[in-house]
């Protein structure tokens, strides 16, 4: 992660409360600093630096004695992921303050429903399965796995990162799915009315032809939504603490 990077992504994280979330926002392109090229000529090797953004502990945590940690490199990778949401744009644009903010939002919402006991857990081999199919729900979501690894490779994510991200994004819609509310089977009937009245990629196709993606996407808004609704919940049981430079 080159220093025009770092700077940026501190900028975008201030302290804040969920009940008045704010992020700042700048470029902080004056402070950012070139490694000079070595003297034999050849190109430099770019090595990831990472720093933490945010700590944060809740009781579904393990509490204040056994805080989280969100990376500015991770963090900033997942505001790609949800800037990649809105339209399936290139992964290496710049994202926003709102992507940012979004993204900090649903990792702190997925750690701590991942963390929550299930009553009736599923069996190892369903579970995986669960896992991988929500994977590929979320992965629907952004358009694609090319968007994904660029977007990680923006950011210098290892494969072993992104994969630790879907499994707690699973985890957590799992949990919503079977102690909260079932949102990963959706009928034909529930998918028939999004097609024709929600904003969605596939307008272009018609239903036969959209309906194993369609389901993935819609599978995916609905976790997230459970996630936001989830955290709107839990706002004064989280300590979020900024750690900015």
């Amino acid at each position: 992660m080159t220093a025009r990077a770092r700077v940026r992504t501190r900028a975008l994280v201030a302290p804040f409360a969920f009940a008045c979330l704010a992020v700042l926002f700048a470029s902080g392109a004056s402070h950012a600093q070139q490694a000079p090229p070595p003297n034999n000529g050849a190109v430099a090797e770019r090595r990831a630096i990472d720093s933490v953004a945010v700590r944060f502990y809740a009781p579904e945590t393990g509490g204040a004695a056994r805080p989280l940690f969100v990376t500015e490199r991770f963090l900033a990778f997942e505001a790609r992921i949800e800037a990649l949401t809105e339209s399936f744009h290139d992964a290496k644009l710049p994202y926003l303050e709102r992507h940012a903010r979004a993204a900090l939002e649903h990792h702190v919402a997925e750690e701590m429903l991942s963390r929550l006991p299930l009553e009736h857990a599923p069996p190892p081999a369903e579970l995986e399965k669960i896992i991988a199919d929500v994977s590929q729900a979320l992965i629907t979501r952004i358009g694609g796995v090319i968007p994904m690894a660029q977007a990680a490779a923006a950011e210098g994510l290892a494969p072993v990162e992104v994969d630790a991200m879907l499994r707690r994004q699973a985890k957590a819609a799992i949990y919503i799915d079977r102690s909260i509310s079932p949102i990963l089977k959706p009928s034909d009937d529930q998918l028939r009315e999004v097609y024709r009245t929600a904003s969605h990629p596939y307008r272009a196709l018609s239903f036969a032809e959209a309906h194993v993606d369609l389901e993935r996407w819609f599978v995916a808004e609905r976790i997230r939504v459970a996630e936001s609704a989830y955290l709107q919940t839990a706002r004064t049981r989280v300590r979020i603490i900024a750690l900015s430079r």
